[in-house]
């Protein structure tokens, strides 16, 4: 039986398996040396950063929208401890008669009032173009609604006096901040396929920056009653 000589192994073998050894993992080393300094605290990577555009084709901050990975929240700080009412909607009037020891009242109907507030929100930030943005991350942006109320309590009343169904939407002013931002690093990169010669930047994603201010007169809430008067 014959034996392949390449299957021997000799002393001289063995030594040039550890100096092949020692050689590939000097290699390793090498090769594993930029994975750990782009772990290192401090140095984003490229995962951590997204080549976005603004509208003006500035290298400026960028709020979060729907169009990003990331989105801006709005934060609420503080609120007034008062609230005040909004009478959205009156309804007949109804009297008590005064020769009857009392008498009670029922609408009973069913009444749906549309509402809306032009005024009340308030934002504020330190780079203007950003400002268009942020409405629609604000609560009670538009402060609009509908209120629909079945009128078929009751309401006692004292003779002489009067009721009124009337639909009433609770405010409480409120103000917060914006949380999240963009910061551009101000290296450019590839615009989109579909806007080849428009102008974009790697951003990094700053989730828990606060900045800005937004004030608002916010819904707290809505109900139907009466109004009683004598």
């Amino acid at each position: 039986m014959t034996v392949n000589a390449g299957t021997r192994r000799s002393g001289d073998s063995v030594v040039a398996r550890k100096k092949t050894s020692k050689k590939w993992m000097g290699l390793a080393t090498l090769a594993l040396a930029p994975m750990v300094l782009l772990a290192s605290p401090g140095v984003a990577s490229a995962a951590s950063q997204e080549c976005l555009g603004n509208s003006d084709n500035s290298s400026r901050d960028i709020a979060g929208n729907w169009s990003t990975d990331h989105k801006t929240q709005s934060v609420t700080v503080q609120h007034a401890n008062n609230t005040w009412q909004d009478w959205v909607w009156r309804g007949p009037t109804f009297q008590c008669p005064w020769n009857v020891p009392s008498c009670s009242y029922a609408w009973q109907q069913s009444k749906t009032t549309g509402w809306q507030w032009s005024a009340g929100l308030s934002i504020k930030v330190p780079i203007p173009v950003i400002g268009n943005d942020l409405a629609s991350l604000t609560p009670s942006y538009n402060q609009s609604g509908s209120t629909t109320t079945s009128y078929t309590f009751t309401t006692n009343l004292s003779p002489g006096q009067f009721a009124q169904p009337i639909q009433v939407v609770t405010r409480r002013w409120t103000q917060g901040v914006y949380k999240g931002i963009y910061h551009t690093t101000g290296a450019k990169c590839l615009p989109s396929p579909s806007n080849p010669n428009g102008k974009a930047y790697e951003y990094t994603w700053s989730p828990d920056e606060r900045w800005g201010s937004w004030a608002t007169n916010l819904k707290v809430s809505d109900y139907g009653t009466y109004n009683v008067w004598k």
